[in-house]
């Protein structure tokens, strides 16, 4: 029952869907090429755990008022509503499902994503250290769950990104006065040596978070990546995400799912980690080839009769 009004509360509303994700996707094309589109993806599945209460956050609701997707019209015809249509149903879609326990499902990518990285930093982190945050995006963990911290950060992300997210946080009030921006292009330039150039420390335990960036990295980026990690002081830690090669290039919904983010984004897969003879293992012969250890990976999908997982978590980290 509670589906089902769920769902007829939802059919109401496409009306106001539709209207809301013109006004989305227009802000999204007109910076297309410049700033990343792609951004919103973990930062959106973010802010609707926030706004549905699983796992409050809410510097990512102060930041979504700065920034250009996610204005008030979008807000109040695509977000609230979703939560709202829980609440009062009191059904929870797996769209708003924060924490979750069954990872078998693509649709589990955005929560996954967001558990495994906020356990990694609460388990590994202590004073000191330095935490960088690869991509940044809009991420807002140096501005809520790491902002008490006696930590130093960095975010580093390309150019015209981190314009329009520094942009937002001066408009929407945010301090990031303890936090060290710096810019770079992932597959022009060293983030190590723009790092260094600004602070950083090669010798000093450093936490490396690197959230929805591989798959639209060239291969060769993404080792020189690891390699570069794996130079950094006893007992720093790289955490991030990644798809199999094998399920966006092989399978009927991976395939789809690529060509939709391509087509909305302008940004293609590119970059797929492989998984045989199972992902655990081809995930440690990966790793230790760019001078790493894996610490522990979580699968996302399912991997039995040969068939690809979507992909999955890592947490890997240099030798002792």
């Amino acid at each position: 029952m509670r589906i089902a009004l769920y769902v007829l509360l939802c059919i109401l509303w496409i009306p106001l869907f539709l209207l809301g994700y013109i006004f989305y996707v227009i802000p999204v094309y007109r910076s297309r090429g410049k700033v990343s589109g792609t951004t919103y993806e973990p930062f959106i599945g973010r802010l609707l755990y926030h706004l549905h209460g699983g796992r409050p956050d809410p510097a990512a609701l102060q930041l979504s008022r700065g920034l250009p997707v996610t204005n008030s019209l979008v807000m109040a015809t695509i977000f609230y509503p979703v939560v709202w249509a829980s609440r009062i149903t009191g059904y929870t879609p797996e769209l708003l499902q924060y924490p979750l326990t069954d990872f078998s499902k693509f649709t589990s990518i955005m929560a996954a994503r967001t558990q495994f990285l906020d356990t990694a930093l609460d388990e590994c982190i202590e004073t000191g250290d330095q935490i960088v945050i690869l991509g940044a995006g809009w991420d807002t963990r140096a501005y809520g769950m790491l902002r008490d911290k006696q930590v130093n950060i960095f975010e580093v992300d390309a150019p015209a990104t981190q314009a329009v997210k520094r942009a937002a946080l001066e408009k929407s009030g945010i301090d990031a006065a303890h936090v060290c921006f710096v810019s770079c292009d992932f597959n022009q330039n060293s983030w190590l040596d723009a790092l260094k150039a600004n602070g950083f420390s090669q010798q000093q335990r450093s936490f490396i978070l690197w959230e929805g960036v591989t798959m639209y990295l060239e291969e060769s980026t993404i080792i020189d990546t690891f390699k570069m990690v794996a130079s950094l002081a006893p007992g720093s830690r790289i955490a991030c995400d990644f798809f199999t090669r094998e399920w966006f290039e092989g399978t009927k919904a991976g395939k789809a799912t690529a060509k939709a983010i391509s087509a909305q984004y302008g940004e293609p897969w590119i970059f797929g980690m492989p998984h045989q003879p199972d992902l655990e293992s081809a995930l440690g012969e990966y790793l230790n080839k760019c001078g790493l250890i894996l610490v522990r990976n979580l699968m996302i999908g399912v991997e039995t009769n040969g068939q690809a997982p979507v992909g999955g978590l890592l947490l890997a980290k240099t030798p002792a």
